[in-house]
């Protein structure tokens, strides 16, 4: 008896040995990724690994069989399965505080997360890059929590940084994308938009190997961000023309005809001339995510001009009506709550730093 016993548990470790071997690696638990299903808007989860690829974000199982290619944007949630360097239990308990999305539980956890990358020092870039993307994440939480009359610049400029430290240091990831996207949102509410065409810029970088659609994204981003910079709008100019050559038709192609007649008139020096032709463009397309574009651009050249007063027309169509690209819509806000402050209209200015605050649930 005790024979068969022990010849048993040698079939089963010569099993384990044989399944590990398969693999390459002992067995571990893989990521649990929790995304939005673009049908019906549920929640649904996979277990695997997020992978950059040229043809978009995949989730790859442990076999690396493709389960599903989902859009950044579609990413809800990933709870991380072994990493190297760090135990597993302790990563769980921060995700549980950050579940509580509260700010106490989010500084709490950021803190975790800063004493778990210094135990961590030797843990490979995998592990070291989630780390890091917490910590980002976790300041960047704390600054969504707080409101403007409790020291929000300060806060937002922290993390802000955070992310613009992340994107420096990661080339590759799913999460640089992420990062990015977080960084310029901030950027964009503390009406810092050099910094906005900087995170950007980086993104565009070869090393970065972003797929096609993002890569042209990250460029229009740019674009966009250097011409609500004022003084970026000769280079947004030149930009938008070289990519006209060669991108495809559709909304990109109409929104980079916008960004160049924007860029130029603002270039020019009599902004408003560019109003006419940009309202000709947003006529004549079907897409009303390139009509927010346009009403965005008509609003960036009427604040130069300065004629506040048509400048807020233009935004409250953004914000109101062509409000699909929830990015677009947000930086609508934050121009609407500048004009309103150049008006000295104190009421409309706080009723709009409480749809920013609370705006900011939707990133």
């Amino acid at each position: 008896m005790i024979r068969q016993v022990a010849r048993g548990l040698i079939v089963l470790a010569g099993i384990m040995l044989l399944l590990e071997t398969a693999v390459g690696q002992p067995m571990a638990t893989p990521d649990k990724i929790y995304i939005r299903d673009k049908k019906d808007g549920s929640i649904k989860n996979l277990e695997g690994n997020l992978v950059f690829t040229p043809t978009g974000i995949q989730i790859q199982a442990p076999d690396k069989k493709v389960l599903a290619i989902v859009a950044p944007a579609d990413v809800v949630k990933v709870v991380p399965g072994e990493m190297a360097g760090v135990e597993r239990g302790e990563v769980l308990k921060l995700v549980g505080l950050e579940d509580k999305k509260t700010k106490p539980d989010y500084a709490a956890a950021r803190l975790g997360y800063l004493d778990m990358k210094k135990k961590a020092a030797t843990a490979p870039e995998k592990t070291k890059r989630y780390l890091d993307f917490k910590i980002a994440l976790m300041a960047s939480r704390v600054a969504d929590e707080t409101g403007y009359d409790e020291d929000w610049s300060k806060v937002a400029v922290e993390a802000a940084k955070g992310w613009g430290d992340f994107v420096a240091e990661h080339k590759t990831g799913w999460e640089v994308w992420v990062a990015s996207r977080a960084g310029a949102r901030i950027y964009s509410e503390l009406n810092k938009f050099d910094e906005v065409a900087r995170i950007w810029n980086r993104m565009t970088k070869k090393e970065v190997n972003l797929p096609p659609d993002l890569l042209l994204e990250a460029q229009l981003q740019e674009i966009d961000a250097q011409i609500r910079t004022r003084t970026g709008a000769a280079a947004a100019q030149v930009a938008a023309g070289n990519l006209l050559k060669t991108a495809p038709a559709g909304p990109a192609k109409e929104k980079l005809a916008i960004y160049e007649l924007a860029a130029k008139a603002m270039a020019s020096g009599d902004p408003v001339t560019g109003v006419k032709p940009i309202e000709a463009a947003i006529a004549a397309t079907k897409d009303n995510s390139t009509r927010g574009v346009g009403f965005s651009m008509i609003g960036e050249l009427y604040k130069e001009a300065p004629r506040p007063r048509d400048a807020m027309w233009a935004f409250l169509w953004v914000e109101t009506v062509y409000n699909a690209d929830k990015e677009e819509a947000f930086k609508a806000m934050c121009r609407l709550a500048e004009v309103f402050k150049s008006q000295q209209d104190d009421d409309r200015v706080r009723a709009y730093q409480d749809k920013l605050r609370r705006g900011r649930g939707n990133f």
